[in-house]
């Protein structure tokens, strides 16, 4: 469809309209060519807003399965469950696999 409305903006923007130049033939050419335009930037939408949306998706996931490891080792920690020397092994330890 949006390679259809270019097409269809392009073919307007050369003329071949029944209008010779005057008012009218000129706004017809230059409706054409901003309809062109119109056609280009829904196709990079069409195209650019899906790719956009899996690309967060997917990071998005990958950060929480990252971040999560180090905040359930620093609970741990706060709940005195683990000594000094104990935290900072495994806080470098999952800094490390990172």
């Amino acid at each position: 469809m949006p390679l259809l409305v270019a097409a269809t903006g392009a073919a307007a923007a050369h003329g071949g309209g029944g209008y010779d130049g005057g008012m009218t033939g000129g706004s017809w050419r230059l409706f054409g060519a901003g309809m062109g335009l119109w056609g280009l930037l829904w196709m990079g939408l069409l195209i650019g807003v899906p790719l956009y949306l899996g690309y967060s998706l997917l990071n998005s996931g990958s950060e929480e399965k990252n971040g999560r490891p180090l905040s359930v080792l620093r609970e741990r920690y706060a709940r005195g469950e683990l000594s000094d020397e104990e935290f900072e092994r495994r806080r470098k330890q999952l800094e490390q696999t990172r």
